[in-house]
């Protein structure tokens, strides 16, 4: 089994991270290993942005709400909380008291599972083996398992491929540069276009980053919280109040990738005329904007885990 601590921001490409924290990730392959280490090196440069962004201040020097904040936020009183979020995102912050095996104080673990009998967990009163799981929910990715820093990575979407077709996240748009994968808005209904496909970067080595993205979110809002909420598409994360917001791990991808992208369409929070939202309501399959199932990140309660070496 090979376990190793990863630290985001430590490599030559992101130098200057102060504090370097305190991921672990655990596979029985060396390369998922490296897998992971390179998605979260893109996490943390993707991440920069938003941090710049959410810590701008107004001339009082009072917290300034860009208009993607607002979009998916609202509430400019809340800065600080997705400012910290974000920022625990970045170092792996523990925010779990107690042992954990493979853990770091507390601090996610990313458990790679790549054959049945590796993890075990009580789900619902029954002991059900994660390579199982996926099984019987082909479409699952990753699970985050609550109230422990645990977060299973299920096999073949998390494959590993040789490194030298990890590639790199494309340079951050800079001031007047063109907006890249953003969602456009339906003036007329006030509404996003939701058959726009906001490809979180277009290539899967982006896509695993962001669904990485989801489950430390889901980890972070159930821990600062008490709670975590999923939606199925932007339009619904724009109308939630300020408060279903900061619960929502769908609000801080979205403001994230809206400012890594340079995003400027936003609907106004001015509903106007009420009209009937097209679309199904489901969540885009960014990957490819295909009409398969889509893939999931999921949250799972549970009452007990085994590790099985």
């Amino acid at each position: 089994m090979d376990t190793q601590l990863l630290e985001m921001g430590s490599t030559k490409e992101v130098s200057g991270m102060s504090g370097g924290p305190n991921y672990t990730c655990v596979s029985k392959k060396k390369r998922q290993v490296y897998l992971i280490d390179k998605l979260l090196q893109h996490l943390w440069k993707t991440l920069q942005p938003a941090l710049r962004d959410i810590s701008t201040t107004q001339p009082d020097g009072t917290p300034k709400a860009s208009p993607a904040y607002t979009a998916f936020f609202k509430d400019s009183a809340n800065i600080p909380f997705v400012r910290d979020l974000l920022t625990n995102i970045t170092t792996g912050t523990s925010m779990l008291s107690g042992d954990f095996s493979y853990s770091v104080r507390g601090s996610p673990v990313f458990y790679s599972v790549t054959e049945p009998g590796e993890v075990s967990a009580k789900i619902k009163g029954k002991m059900i083996d994660m390579w199982d799981h996926y099984l019987q929910n082909p479409t699952a990715t990753a699970a985050q398992l609550r109230h422990t820093p645990y977060i299973i990575l299920f096999p073949y979407f998390w494959a590993a491929d040789p490194p030298r077709m990890y590639g790199d996240v494309p340079p951050a748009p800079h001031g007047d540069s063109p907006a890249s994968n953003c969602l456009t808005v339906n003036t007329v209904t006030n509404r996003f276009r939701l058959n726009d496909a906001l490809h979180w970067g277009g290539n899967l080595i982006q896509y695993r980053m962001w669904l990485l993205m989801e489950e430390l979110a889901h980890y972070y809002t159930t821990q600062s919280r008490g709670k975590t909420n999923d939606v199925q598409n932007a339009n619904t994360l724009f109308w939630l109040s300020a408060k279903d917001s900061l619960e929502t791990v769908q609000a801080y991808m979205y403001y994230a990738a809206c400012i890594y992208g340079n995003c400027k369409d936003f609907p106004t929070h001015t509903r106007g005329v009420e009209l009937l939202e097209t679309g199904t309501g489901r969540w885009l399959n960014l990957l490819a904007n295909e009409t398969q199932e889509p893939l999931v990140a999921e949250i799972l309660e549970v009452t007990d885990i085994q590790f099985h070496q």
